[in-house]
């Protein structure tokens, strides 16, 4: 996956990104939020910055999709993991 930061002042590009099972969904950047606005879930699982469900829980999500009037903002810095199914993940990098 080819990332790179928005520059101030230009509006986000939406990207998106999937994970078969368990594992990084997102991959961290240094210096960079990555902003979730919808998450696909095949299987109800914990989204969270560590592996397995660790570190920050972002959202509990059940089986289907859903999508966020606000975006959940991630700690900067940090990846996006889901700890079981298949997830898809459209976000954007501030």
């Amino acid at each position: 996956m080819n990332r790179t930061s928005n520059p101030k002042g230009q509006v986000p590009t939406h990207q998106t990104a999937s994970k078969t099972g368990a594992g990084e969904v997102v991959a961290a950047v240094t210096g960079d939020t990555i902003v979730i606005t919808d998450i696909l879930a095949s299987a109800a699982t914990t989204i969270s910055t560590l592996a397995t469900g660790g570190g920050t829980v972002l959202a509990y999500m059940p089986v289907g999709a859903s999508n966020f009037t606000s975006g959940i903002p991630v700690a900067t810095s940090a990846g996006v993991f889901s700890s079981a199914g298949n997830v898809t993940i459209n976000y954007y990098v501030k």
